[in-house]
Order: structure tokens, then C-alpha cells, then sequence
């Protein structure tokens, strides 16, 4: 008898467990972690007794559904299917319905290949520590003994999500909006549709709504360019004023302008910003530590408690609990509204936030408040998992010795000079180093990348750097 392959540790992430099907997350071993995280549930907290399950619409997704379901029966857990939805779906279900736990089984924004298992315990995300908990137990083989298989029900959750949306946006119904939205063929295709409706919007276009785990159009990836060109079409030939594009678990929600301009992360959690301070003065914000300075700036001039957070949208939700923050987000389109939501990271419901600010604005003309930057979008260098942690400690002894320089080292680093500022941090989804780079003059912007790709130049051929640096030409 062949003895199963026990999955490697490198998929048990920061946030989530995730890797490439069948070449690191195995669907054999399903069943076996499904397991060890019922354990954990009933380690954590005794008094679990029913555990939610959703899943995107990736091809692998029904089969590894399937096998963890029957490990949490198994385990005398009961199961509430909530079918095929988004990543907010199951964060709405925490809320709303008898359940003291629950899995969504998705890989995001990562390509077709990919899958993974995000995991609640109560309205909390799973992350960090715990995760490595969850590999401890499943590599020990770690499981409940039960007399008893739990139960089995199905709740189609969208209908209620989608109620509340309308209820507590009631305003904008039949309101001249016109937009686009991207859906990406993720599971935001099984929301907008029927919100667009139900919402009497009758300028508002959808592309790409049917769920396809092939992602035949375009990676479910809104934040890069060149996955938002069918919106940047769309914008270009007819009346529509502003583009959205979602994630393929709809928890992220990108937005382009009717010139074609993919509206950073971090500048758009400032235009957010502006609503819920005039309701509660010095109210915290949490920005993840790629934020623009601009931001920091612009927040604080309206009397905001800014918290700099490391990335990740488990930890900015940590962060905001710790100091009690009503807003946060990242530059990669996640945002978290404690002011009049939930507070998890929700793409559709972030759309609708941004619905209220542009259905009497132009959306240029909100963003001119920011004054003009140098600055890159988020680059990524692929790196191998084993090397990210060295890389970057070489690099932060680097700056370390350097004069003049200021170091923020909560996520990777950060590195503050007279003339910007640059970052350099391991991603905690993918095998890739994540950067940054932002100056006020293009001389400044090319001198801080110039001082990153002298740094990473034991590890990288200086032509390859440059070449993909210069994408932050900006």
C-alpha cells in the first residue's frame, strides 16, 4: 500500500492554508485536516457544536467541500452547507446564523490551480499561530472520537445577504449610477447579478457573472492592470463613469476612473476615510505598512488615529479590535467598515460604499485632494518560499547600517529616507517578494529603487530587477 503524502508545512500560511492543487494541497488529504481542524475548533472552544461551509466556484472546490464535511460529521460536528458563495457570504453567516464556526474553502485571488481553507472560530479569522496549530494536529494525525455523525443541512445564505445589502442601502435604489463591474468569473457572480436588480439599476453593466473556476477571461485578480482592461474598455466606448472589479472570493474591490486610472488600494481607504471621521472625530483607521505617505498624511489632517499595520486582512482585523478602530484597509483593495457593518473585508459592500461617494462626485475630482506622488503600484518578484525570510533580513541589515535612514520592521521593511521611502516584504499568499516604492520627485524615485535593487543584488540579476522596477516608474 502506497502511504499518503502528508501536505507540506509551506501551504499553512499567514491567513489561510492555500497551494497548488495536487502538487501541495492534496485533495487525498482532505479529509485528514478537516479532521484535525474540527480539534482544534473543539480545543479552542468546547461549546462548538455547528461549523458553516462555503466554497467558491473553483473546479476543485465541491470534492474538497465534500471531504471536509464528512470530517466534521465525523468528528460529531454539525454542517450548514451555505453552497457556492464569496469569502463575505461566510463572514455574513457568522453573524447571522447558529454557528460557532466555519471553513470557506477558496484561493482568492490566486490562479485557477489553486485552492485553500479559510477558517472562522465564532466572527473571528483564523490566522497566524493558530495555523501552525492546525499543521501540528494534522501532522499528528490528531482527531475527535465521536458515537454520534453530525448533521447535515443546507442554507442558501445569498438570499439574506443580499436582502441586507438592500435594505441598508435603501437610498441608492433606483439612483443613476453608472458603472461597470467586473466579476471576473469568481463567486461575486453569484451576488451582483441579482443585487443590480433588485437595486432597479438600470446603467450599471456586469462582465463575466458566470462562475467559471477556469477563469477563462482573466486571473479573478483586480488589482493588476492588465486584469481590469475589459472594465478600462467598457469605461472608454460608453457612458459609464467608474469600473469595479472584484476578487475571486469578491472580498477585494478594485476601482478604476473613466480615464483608465486603477485607483490604488490606499488612496481609496482615504476617500472611505473622509465619510466616518465626520461622524466620530479621531476615530482609528488601521493602513497596512504598503500605504502611501500621502495617506497617512491625509488621514491624520482629518483627525484620524492612524495605526500602521503589517498586511494581511486577518491582522488588520486583529488590529482594528485591539485599538478599536471603525476603518481599515490595504493597497491591495481589502477594506474593513466597523461603521455601519461587520467589520471583515467585503469587496461588494466596500462597491456600495463607493456608489454612495461617486452617485453626486466625480471620482477625479474626490482624489484630487491627494497631492501629486511618485509612487509604484505593488511589484512582485517570484521568490522560493525557503529563501523569502533570508532575503529580506539581508536586505534590512543593509539599511540598518546606512545613515539617515528610518526603519518600520512590523512586516519586512520599510525604509524612510529624506527624499520617500521603499518596502520589502514576503507575501504570505504566494511564493513572491512584495515591494514598494514612493518619492515626491521622479529623481527621488529612481534613486530609492536604485538603492533596492543594490540590495537584493546578491540574489537577483541587476537587469531583472530593473527591468521589473521600472514598472513603478510612475
Amino acid at each position: 500500500m502506497t502511504e499518503k503524502r502528508l501536505m507540506p508545512s509551506v501551504i499553512f500560511r499567514e491567513y489561510d492554508i492555500r497551494g497548488v492543487v495536487d502538487h501541495e494541497f492534496f485533495i487525498d488529504q482532505m479529509y485528514d485536516l478537516g479532521r484535525a481542524i474540527a480539534y482544534f475548533f473543539k480545543e479552542r472552544n468546547p461549546e462548538v457544536v455547528t461549523v458553516a461551509v462555503g466554497m467558491d466556484g473553483r473546479t476543485h472546490s465541491p470534492i474538497i467541500k465534500e471531504a471536509l464535511v464528512k470530517a466534521m460529521q465525523d468528528s460529531g460536528l454539525n454542517v450548514i452547507s451555505i453552497g457556492l458563495c464569496h469569502s463575505p457570504a461566510l463572514y455574513f453567516a457568522m453573524h447571522q446564523l447558529p454557528v460557532e464556526a466555519g471553513l470557506m474553502i477558496t484561493a482568492s485571488h490566486n490562479p485557477k490551480e489553486y485552492n485553500g481553507i479559510k477558517i472562522c472560530l465564532g466572527t473571528e479569522s483564523i490566522w497566524g499561530a493558530d495555523i501552525q496549530e492546525i499543521y501540528r494536529l494534522y501532522k499528528d494525525g490528531c482527531k475527535i472520537s465521536s458515537l454520534h455523525s453530525g448533521l447535515y443541512t443546507q442554507y442558501a445564505i445569498i438570499p439574506d445577504y443580499i436582502d441586507w445589502l438592500v435594505d441598508h442601502f435603501a437610498h441608492l435604489k433606483n439612483s443613476n449610477i453608472r458603472a461597470v463591474v467586473d466579476c471576473g468569473n469568481g463567486a461575486g457572480g453569484v451576488v451582483i447579478p441579482q443585487l443590480i436588480q433588485k437595486m432597479h439599476w438600470k446603467d450599471v453593466n456586469v462582465l463575466y457573472s458566470e462562475v467559471d473556476g477556469t477563469y477563462p477571461h482573466h486571473e479573478a485578480d483586480p488589482v493588476k492592470l492588465a486584469n481590469m482592461q475589459d472594465v478600462k474598455d467598457v469605461l472608454t466606448t460608453t457612458d459609464a463613469t467608474i469600473g469595479i472589479g472584484l476578487d475571486g472570493d469578491a472580498d477585494r474591490m478594485a476601482a478604476m476612473t473613466k480615464k483608465g486610472l486603477l485607483i490604488p488600494g490606499d488612496l481609496l481607504l482615504g476617500l472611505f476615510g473622509q465619510t466616518v471621521v465626520k461622524e466620530d472625530a479621531h476615530v482609528g483607521v488601521v493602513i497596512d505598512i504598503k500605504s502611501s505617505l500621502v495617506l497617512i498624511d491625509y488621514l491624520t489632517m482629518l483627525g484620524a488615529r492612524v495605526i500602521i499595520s503589517p498586511s494581511g486582512h486577518s491582522i488588520i482585523k486583529d488590529e482594528m479590535s485591539k485599538h478599536g478602530a471603525i476603518l481599515g484597509g490595504e493597497l491591495s483593495c481589502h477594506f474593513f467598515f466597523k461603521d455601519r457593518y461587520f467589520g471583515y473585508d467585503d469587496g461588494i459592500y466596500a462597491m456600495l460604499r463607493l456608489f454612495e461617494l461617486v452617485v453626486h462626485n466625480d471620482i477625479e475630482t474626490l482624489l484630487e485632494v491627494y497631492p501629486h506622488m511618485f509612487s509604484s503600484p505593488e511589484l512582485r518578484i517570484p521568490c522560493d518560499e525557503a529563501k523569502k525570510k533570508l532575503i529580506v533580513q539581508t536586505v534590512t541589515d543593509i539599511f540598518a547600517q546606512k545613515d539617515g535612514v528610518e526603519l518600520i520592521t512590523i512586516d519586512g521593511i520599510r525604509v524612510t529616507m529624506p527624499y520617500g521611502w521603499g518596502l520589502l516584504r514576503a507575501s504570505n499568499t504566494q511564493p513572491m517578494l512584495s515591494l514598494r516604492f514612493e518619492s515626491q520627485t521622479q529623481e527621488g524615485l529612481l534613486k530609492i529603487i536604485d538603492q533596492f535593487v543594490a540590495a537584493l543584488a546578491p540574489f537577483y540579476e541587476k537587469e531583472y530587477l530593473c527591468k521589473e522596477f521600472a514598472k513603478g516608474d510612475a
